[in-house]
């Protein structure tokens, strides 16, 4: 890597790294975070529940982290940030394998 590139990466790594450490703020609200609206909270919001979310609701399920949290860590705090540095991981993962995908088919 050249040195340009290196300091611009150790850069975004602290940035990340940092706002990963500030996600239990929103620890802080009784509000949900944005996009994570239950089907009564959009209708409280909107006045209605769009079709295509009543059809999908039960679709998706999925969930790493119930809540964010994590079964063997009673912290709150800690799942939120593990859970933040995971998600940053995976992102990670997902642009180097299609940066070797696509330099491959060069």
């Amino acid at each position: 890597m050249k040195k340009g590139n290196d300091n611009s990466f150790k850069t975004i790594l602290i940035i990340l790294f940092a706002l990963a450490i500030l996600t239990p703020l929103g620890l802080l609200t009784q509000n949900p975070a944005f996009g994570e609206w239950t089907q009564e909270e959009i209708k409280k919001m909107l006045g209605f529940v769009p079709e295509g979310l009543k059809k999908y609701a039960e679709v998706y399920k999925f969930d790493l982290f119930d809540g964010y949290s994590v079964k063997f860590i009673s912290n709150q705090y800690i799942g939120y940030i593990l859970s933040a540095l995971i998600g940053i991981a995976v992102i990670f993962a997902i642009f180097f394998l299609l940066k070797h995908l696509m330099t491959e088919r060069k």
